[in-house]
């Protein structure tokens, strides 16, 4: 009964050592390490507001994102509150990993160093909001409040079109 439990006494000390051994070879990438691309998405909400009266704006038409060499830099994510505008901007990622650990991640930075986005409401002038990319990729949601100046019409535009 003896000779048996130091048979498996020490067969469970071999398998911790040599666990122990290949996680520690893992984490100093002795078996190598692959860099994975991954896209992400930073999210900036912009709360709307009626720049006269101080009134929260719903209804908004669209987003438009343009940068120096793409001019479709982003996407518009459906918010569940009254009021917001939800952008999704992607940020892509180089993840370092290895077979167990995820070693760095790092992001790649966009050419042009700011974004431009434009609220677009039927109702009201359409604001450009230039932000810096470094904000974005600092942040993964980002809220600001933005104030539209609702556009004014003629009377005797109105009364021509009568």
């Amino acid at each position: 009964m003896n000779k048996k439990l130091k048979i498996i006494i020490g067969g469970v000390l071999s398998v911790i050592t040599a666990s122990a051994a290949f996680v520690t070879a893992d984490y100093y990438e002795l078996f190598g390490f692959k860099v994975e691309k991954r896209l992400s998405f930073a999210e900036i909400r912009f709360r709307t507001i009626d720049k006269v009266t101080g009134n929260v704006i719903m209804n908004v038409a669209g987003v438009r994102c343009f940068q120096k060499t793409n001019n479709n830099s982003c996407t518009r994510k459906e918010s569940n509150k009254v009021g917001v505008v939800s952008v999704n901007v992607p940020v892509q990622k180089a993840v370092k990993k290895t077979l167990l650990f995820k070693k760095a991640e790092e992001i790649y930075k966009s050419i042009d160093p700011e974004i431009n986005i434009m609220i677009i409401h039927n109702d009201y002038y359409k604001p450009t909001i230039i932000m810096q990319m470094e904000e974005i990729y600092a942040n993964s949601v980002i809220e600001k409040t933005i104030e539209l100046a609702p556009v004014i019409q003629d009377n005797s535009e109105q009364e021509e079109e009568q």
